[in-house]
């Protein structure tokens, strides 16, 4: 690694403003950009991987590589550079928290929210193996979660560096449990290699557990190579029977039976997908007829610029993210839509999505997931439109719902795509309006939470962060101001038990209410919240009372 010594002051033309972290490859930075202004991150190559002069001109090959894919779903890399021996390169500096991370804590994700997240991988991907470029190392650590929903893939070019150096040594190159069979064999990695990741991950997303898993690395390659994983249906048994196929043939030991590339896999995800939101999710994967020739599920121009929002504007985190504010960068060019030659599919498309909403609010099109989009409102066939009307609504209902259960960034996203579809919709409109509000309040409190703790005013710092525990409990500030203000908080954790007492109190009045679920699971949240104050966290003591207070609230609502 770099060597030990006072904190790096600049680099390039980079300012170096602290640490981030460290890994294999060496550490990384945030750093500010003196020339444009603009906050990056910086990572580092170590000192012994920078010595190898092959590595070094392998490396800045992959940077260039890197630098080429220009993708909502990739993140960008800025510049390169050597400056007194050390190896460089400036990035793109993201809000939120990994994938890794997620998974690690279990975060409440609903179906789509998963598929969202491996269809914008999958998308990402697609993009790279069409410019000839193999990540080598997809896994839940290189996936990025933005404040917004979006996702990034991480360090393309470098996981091709860690390559290079373990094939030099003879060794296999990768991370064990991510690993192809032909990557475990000391084969090249091609995109098909990419693909089989991409089913572990897309595995591990759906189960919270890895395909395979051992206490040793022998015994993980041992089981990449010879054994199946256990059967995701008997792990999750919730899973549709269609999205398990999509798993297990990206996961098949035979490179040839996989999914040839990134791109094959998203047509068969988004055919299961739509499978599943019109009630067929026991249905074959090869009996659903492929989509037409073009280009995949394009982006569409609006969603282009909500992608250059997801970098510049989503300072605060869901329930899944947490982390650092982003730094701006530019909208990437929306792909071209295929010509279309029937009116067929836009129509087909609106009636799955209504059928979807029917059947329970699984929609294939929230999240990024691209589904057809609507063409422009000058061109739309006049019968189509009573359907776009009805879409409209349910996105909107979907949207009311959202906001009624108080996660009102998702609630935004369902009225914004709610007005893509009818711009006139007066209660989307509202709905956008409400919700924007709260995030703008949410972020200010965010910001001045910050502020406050690095003034070392943890009054106001413990007061900032008790307006985001009752306004968005996940918020990446709470976590990261917890430990500073802890000491602090402790009155507003009481406050907030006394609150759940007599939530809890009003639930009980009412005996069919305590033999709810979401009684229970008030009961649970209680139980955790008393042991966090007994061991002196307040932030988090505080954060499960309210939850509880909101469980048994919503169980004396349902029992009335």
């Amino acid at each position: 690694m770099i060597p030990r010594g006072p904190m790096l002051e600049q680099i390039g033309k980079y300012k170096i403003v602290g640490k981030i972290g460290q890994g294999a490859m060496g550490e990384v930075y945030r750093a500010q950009d003196s020339v444009l202004n603009r906050e990056v991150a910086i990572k580092i190559i170590s000192s012994e991987l920078g010595a190898d002069d092959a590595l070094r001109k392998r490396f800045q090959r992959e940077a260039q590589s890197a630098a080429r894919l220009n993708h909502p779903n990739i993140i960008t890399v800025y510049d390169y550079g050597e400056e007194q021996g050390k190896i460089y390169m400036a990035m793109e500096l993201l809000d939120g928290a990994d994938l890794k991370q997620a998974i690690a804590r279990r975060a409440p994700l609903s179906l789509d929210d998963k598929l969202s997240i491996v269809d914008q991988i999958a998308e990402g991907l697609a993009f790279a193996h069409s410019h000839e470029i193999v990540h080598r190392d997809l896994k839940p650590a290189n996936v990025h979660l933005l404040g917004n929903g979006q996702v990034k893939i991480m360090d393309f070019g470098l996981a091709r560096l860690g390559g290079s150096e373990m094939t030099r040594a003879g060794m296999v190159m990768g991370t064990p449990h991510y690993m192809s069979p032909e990557q475990v064999r000391g084969e090249r990695a091609e995109a098909r290699s990419d693909v089989f990741a991409l089913g572990c991950v897309f595995y591990e997303l759906l189960t919270y557990q890895k395909p395979f898993d051992a206490d040793s690395m022998h015994s993980v390659l041992f089981k990449v190579m010879q054994e199946d994983p256990r059967p995701l249906r008997e792990t999750t048994p919730e899973v549709p029977a269609v999205l398990a196929q999509v798993v297990e043939r990206a996961m098949a030991k035979d490179a040839t039976q996989r999914f040839q590339n990134a791109s094959e896999f998203r047509s068969a995800l988004h055919r299961a997908m739509q499978a599943v939101a019109a009630g067929r999710g026991d249905a074959a994967l090869p009996e659903l007829a492929p989509p037409p020739p073009g280009p995949a599920a394009p982006r569409t121009a609006a969603r282009g610029a909500e992608s250059s929002g997801a970098a510049s504007g989503a300072r605060s985190a869901s329930a899944i993210r947490e982390g650092t504010p982003a730094a701006p960068r530019s909208t990437a060019p929306a792909r071209p839509a295929a010509a279309s030659t029937s009116k067929l599919p836009l129509v087909g498309a609106l009636i799955g999505a209504i059928v979807a909403v029917a059947v329970g609010g699984f929609l294939f099109a929230r999240r990024g997931v691209s589904a057809p989009p609507p063409p422009p409102p000058v061109t739309r066939p006049a019968q189509v439109d009573p359907l776009a009307q009805e879409l409209a609504r349910s996105q909107v209902e979907l949207a009311r719902r959202r906001a009624q259960a108080g996660d009102f960034r998702d609630a935004l996203r369902q009225a914004e795509r709610a007005l893509k579809i009818d711009p006139t919709n007066k209660d989307a409109q509202e709905i956008l309006s409400r919700a924007k509000a709260t995030a703008d309040e949410v972020d200010k409190a965010a910001g001045a939470a910050r502020q406050a703790s690095a003034a070392g005013d943890a009054a106001s710092a413990a007061s900032a962060v008790w307006t985001l525990l009752q306004k968005e409990p996940a918020n990446a500030a709470v976590d990261e101001l917890a430990p500073k203000v802890d000491a602090s908080f402790r009155p507003r954790a009481e406050e907030a038990r006394r609150g759940m007492a007599q939530a809890r109190q009003g639930a009980e009045a009412m005996r069919a209410a305590t033999a709810l679920d979401t009684f229970k699971e008030g009961a649970d949240l209680a139980r955790q919240g008393d042991a966090e104050l007994k061991a002196g966290r307040s932030v988090a003591a505080a954060r499960r009372f309210l939850a509880a207070r909101d469980r048994f609230e919503r169980a004396a609502r349902s029992a009335k």
